[in-house]
């Protein structure tokens, strides 16, 4: 008789209009599949995640047909952004259920084998509405697996008001992995269990793994891909100073007042179109985890500015591939076009290739495979 598949529901923030959150979901999906378990994503999408992306919540008291009447008539841009991302990962991935609250959640009693939690921030109170349940697996069945894979908290600290409540939830998992090294000790104080350090799901696969959803660009002629995801007037000012020493024009997902040349902006672009424009640009400026990750993957000349927040993972993933001269603190430090290039991808392949043998690793030991 053939031995039945192992069932992983995981837990992430999968609905967020974000191609990093969206990127992941996907990449730590289609590596738990080829690993030869049966991976679904728990489609766990509260209020507080669902509000800052929902175009159809922004107001009350309004019909969603009428809403979206008046957003399309206002701004079909979004709506149509919106819609995009949700045809991405209902095609995409492997949806279980349809969760809003955290008693539905604990009331399907879905009977997994085991149940992941992450990547991304998951343990950021402030993402989170402070400490949720969901994301510390509590409404998973006695007996289950639960495992951390890349967890975040968005900062090197727990917060005293939820140090508690996470030591006791944390106890139950099995096998516990953070994203970033500046948390490792911290978890690992506060359970008294070994935490290891992983790569981002992105990480874990080849760029012909992405072949599966990516949509080959559109633009035959060179341009700068500019990914900005917080306002930076002098990312802004480099790109203009790039584009005019090359002659290329900007790329970028939204209109930024102030870049000169413009494109159309891929606003409305998925997924998989954005990965797409990465692997077709001629150089990448970005203050984006997953704009930097890409990057290298497609091995695209890029350089990385530091997001305030969440630069630190951008620094420390640079700095293990020995791409630590890619990052940009102050555009009065640039000299030259060198700042763009990889030196020598395939030892930057090679060190990619150890880092997720270990990762894949932990992975694996988790699982029981």
């Amino acid at each position: 008789m053939k031995e039945a598949e192992m069932k992983v529901g995981v837990v992430t923030f999968h609905s967020a209009n974000n191609y990093g959150a969206v990127l992941q979901t996907w990449a730590l999906q289609k590596v738990l599949k080829d690993l030869g378990v049966k991976p679904g994503v728990i489609n766990y999408h509260p209020d507080i995640i669902d509000g800052l992306y929902d175009p159809m919540r922004l107001k009350r008291g309004l019909s969603r047909n009428l809403l979206r009447c008046k957003l399309y008539l206002r701004n079909k841009k979004s709506l149509t952004r919106y819609n995009k991302f949700h045809s991405f990962l209902k095609t995409r991935i492997n949806l279980i259920g349809d969760y809003r609250t955290y008693k539905e959640l604990v009331d399907a009693r879905l009977n997994l084998d085991a149940y992941i939690v992450g990547s991304d921030q998951v343990w950021n109170p402030t993402h989170i509405g402070g400490y949720n349940p969901a994301y510390y697996l509590e409404f998973a069945e006695p007996g289950s697996k639960r495992i951390s894979y890349a967890a975040s908290l968005g900062s090197d600290y727990v917060a005293t008001k939820y140090k508690n409540d996470m030591e006791k939830a944390l106890q139950s998992f099995s096998n516990i992995s953070v994203r970033e090294r500046s948390i490792q000790t911290t978890i690992s104080k506060l359970v008294d269990k070994p935490v290891e350090v992983v790569l981002d799901p992105t990480l874990l696969l080849n760029k012909e793994d992405y072949d599966e959803i990516k949509v080959t660009s559109k633009y035959k002629e060179p341009y700068i891909l500019v990914y900005s995801i917080e306002k930076n007037p002098q990312l802004i000012e480099f790109a203009n100073r790039i584009s005019v020493s090359l002659g290329m024009p900007i790329l970028q997902r939204r209109p930024l007042n102030g870049l000169i040349n413009q494109l159309e902006p891929f606003y409305t672009s998925d997924a998989g179109e954005f990965l797409g424009l990465i692997e077709s640009a001629a150089y990448v400026i970005t203050n984006s985890f997953h704009g930097t990750v890409f990057s290298i993957l497609y091995g695209k000349p890029f350089a990385s500015m530091l997001h305030t927040d969440t630069g630190k993972r951008t620094e420390d993933l640079l700095t293990d591939l020995g791409l630590s001269s890619h990052i940009l603190y102050d555009i009065k430090d640039f000299n030259n076009l060198d700042i763009f290039k990889i030196g020598n991808m395939e030892e930057t392949e090679e060190k990619i290739l150890r880092l997720r043998e270990s990762s894949m690793r932990f992975l694996k030991a988790s699982l029981g495979i």
